[in-house]
């Protein structure tokens, strides 16, 4: 964990914030061990409330070495430009931890690296958009600045580290964690590529990817229905604000007015299946946190704090 790589030169007392956490077996003794994201949420909670700073992300992303990430930071700087760094990044990224899915979009001039986890911990998604920076320019030798960063938590005291870091405006609240580049950026090449190492590195993740998918791969499901593939974009639209049926239709190519229909045929409805999806995650938050309920009308695509209230008391 990332954590424990920056506690000594931050100081962290780290027998206190790992007390309580249920990390995997070998997670603090091997390199390599993803880390759940119910265990990194405790600890990331622990550590802030015990050291007092409540910019240790951006924090931590200042103090690690080239290395911390493994292979991860390795076969980004041998990489031969930024856009090709966050590629692999991405691609790669299980291998460090259940961070939520990343992804790379260009659209007219902008480029957009997005990190989407409706669970998330903010002083992970802080770090991630910080050491994105950070290495970036480390690796490229130029100054990297960002067009716009946003993040979905709420801003925090001490504004002088995002500007310190970042040096560009800071928006919260979002729909997901962003940075956004100008898409020229991506072609910046590093001064740190080496074609060969980065073609051996590659291979050696891609092993590792496919031996951790073995290891964690759940039994062979029975085909995807209709109304699983419903749940699906209910999750994804819940993740981006908005799950109303429009939404879910356009996600699903359909109509809605042929969404209600199929579903109908299936028994069920948008606002069952709404229901049911908001419910499973509602227990998964409350599993590994204790929101509140404007954390939780935020996260579960609620008008209001009441709609929880009332969504609760029904269960």
């Amino acid at each position: 964990m990332l954590l424990i790589s920056a506690a000594p030169k931050l100081g962290l007392p780290l027998e206190a914030i790992l007390r309580g956490a249920a990390l995997p077996p070998g997670a603090l003794g091997q390199r390599g061990v993803p880390i759940p994201l119910s265990a990194a949420r405790y600890v990331w909670s622990s550590a802030e409330r015990v050291s007092g700073d409540p910019m240790l992300g951006l924090h931590v992303a200042e103090t690690l070495d080239v290395g911390t990430l493994d292979i991860l930071d390795y076969l980004s700087r041998s990489s031969a430009s930024f856009g090709a760094a966050l590629s692999r990044f991405i691609r790669f990224a299980p291998l460090l931890a259940d961070s939520g899915v990343l992804s790379l979009h260009a659209d007219g001039g902008n480029a957009r690296f997005r990190h989407v986890a409706p669970n998330g911990v903010p002083a992970v998604s802080e770090l991630l958009a910080g050491m994105t920076v950070l290495r970036a320019r480390a690796f490229s030798g130029e100054y990297l600045r960002p067009l716009a960063v946003r993040f979905r938590h709420h801003r925090k005291r001490g504004a002088g580290a995002y500007e310190r870091i970042f040096d560009a405006p800071v928006e919260f609240g979002a729909p997901f964690d962003e940075l956004v580049f100008r898409r020229e950026h991506l072609d910046m090449p590093f001064r740190s590529a080496d074609p060969r190492l980065c073609e051996i590195l590659e291979a050696s993740a891609l092993l590792r990817l496919q031996q951790q998918s073995r290891v964690d791969a759940p039994p062979p499901a029975a085909p995807c229905s209709f109304v699983d593939e419903v749940r699906e974009g209910l999750r994804e639209c819940i993740a981006e604000g908005n799950p109303n049926i429009d939404n879910v239709a356009e996600r699903m190519g359909v109509s809605p007015r042929t969404l209600q229909r199929r579903l109908r045929e299936e028994r069920t409805s948008h606002r069952a299946l709404l229901a049911e999806t908001r419910a499973a995650l509602v227990d998964r938050y409350l599993a590994s946190a204790s929101p509140s309920r404007h954390t939780l009308a935020a996260e579960l695509g609620y008008a209001s704090a009441r709609s929880v209230s009332r969504a609760l008391r029904r269960r």
